[in-house]
């Protein structure tokens, strides 16, 4: 099993656990990865999954702040659609970007800026494991909003993408199969296409959950960049390789979240070798995933703190 693989099968345990899916789809997903459910049952009791649910339901709270922001922020509410910023909203523009892979496909991929033309810089915004959604796109415009181009791209683009792979376990275990260093090299030429829009050596990066893991891997990688702000996302393998990284980064974890929460302290002493400005917080009462406003662990609260701090590092570091 892959380091990807195993990631998500973590991540479909931890959803059964919270009681957002049930020990049937647990099953099914966790076996589109298999391939067999002997293999499944066989991998779960290994990994320790009990019978029954551990954890108790998610349930969101309200914001502790009424201090309105000129840009967009998680909204107050969790929503059905994923919609908080629409692509007619007068403070930004929509519009096509051409990112090609290094073997000449077009990647699929979503584009915003500033309405005024005007840009501060580019982030990438890498998408969860289940591709560029709605909730990603919108996530986007909300970067938008704040005065940079933000681009996503979804790195299953040669399968279809999300578009096509609407089943999200489905999309899951197809993207736990992709080598790490194709998706890195998706990641790269999505940088350059942002730099060549106009943003020059201004452009930063941004992930959340697995696209949060696929930040820490480009930074490992080498990947240039201003700044990233990787959301709860599992270390790289080679996490050794922080100490050398040139960009300045943020790095968003949730108290709850121990699976990935516990590889904090080794990437901090990595980043702290590597003379960068960085930052690390422990968003406190909070689990995994709780910035995603479509999902059961979301708390409005918390997400827009590291939200406005995440807007903040950009615009300290980029600009």
């Amino acid at each position: 099993m892959t380091e990807f693989e195993k990631y998500v099968v973590e991540e479909h345990i931890e959803d059964f656990n919270d009681r957002v899916i049930s020990r049937r789809e647990l099953i099914r997903r966790v076996t589109l990865i298999t391939g067999s459910t002997a293999a499944t049952m066989g991998l779960l009791t290994a990994m320790g999954c009990s019978a029954e649910p551990t954890g108790a339901p998610v349930s969101p709270t309200g914001r502790t702040t009424d201090n309105p922001q000129e840009f967009a922020t998680p909204p107050a509410q969790p929503t059905q659609d994923g919609i908080t910023v629409q692509e007619n909203d007068p403070r930004i523009k929509v519009s096509n970007l051409v990112v090609r892979g290094t073997d000449g496909v077009n990647l699929i991929s979503y584009h915003a800026s500033p309405a005024s033309g005007a840009s501060a810089g580019g982030i990438l915004v890498i998408h969860e494991n289940r591709g560029l959604v709605p909730h990603t796109k919108d996530v986007v415009r909300r970067v938008a909003t704040a005065g940079f181009q933000a681009l996503a791209v979804d790195l299953l683009s040669r399968d279809g993408g999300a578009d096509k792979l609407t089943d999200s376990a489905a999309y899951s275990a197809a993207l736990s199969k992709r080598p790490v260093d194709a998706m890195v090299s998706d990641v790269r030429e999505a940088l350059a296409a942002l730099s060549s829009a106009g943003n020059g050596d201004k452009i930063g990066m941004t992930g959340f959950c697995f696209g949060g893991g696929m930040t820490w891997n480009s930074l490992a990688a080498g990947v240039q960049m201003k700044a990233a702000v990787p959301f709860y996302g599992p270390a790289p393998a080679n996490v050794a390789a922080l100490a050398s990284v040139k960009a300045a980064v943020f790095g968003v974890y949730a108290e709850k979240d121990a699976r990935i929460t516990g590889s904090k302290d080794a990437v901090e002493a990595q980043l702290k070798q590597s003379g960068q400005p960085y930052q690390v917080t422990v968003y406190p009462g909070v689990d995994h995933a709780f910035h995603n406003d479509t999902g059961a662990r979301y708390n409005a609260a918390q997400a827009e703190a590291a939200w406005i701090a995440t807007i903040e590092w950009f615009r300290r570091h980029v600009i």
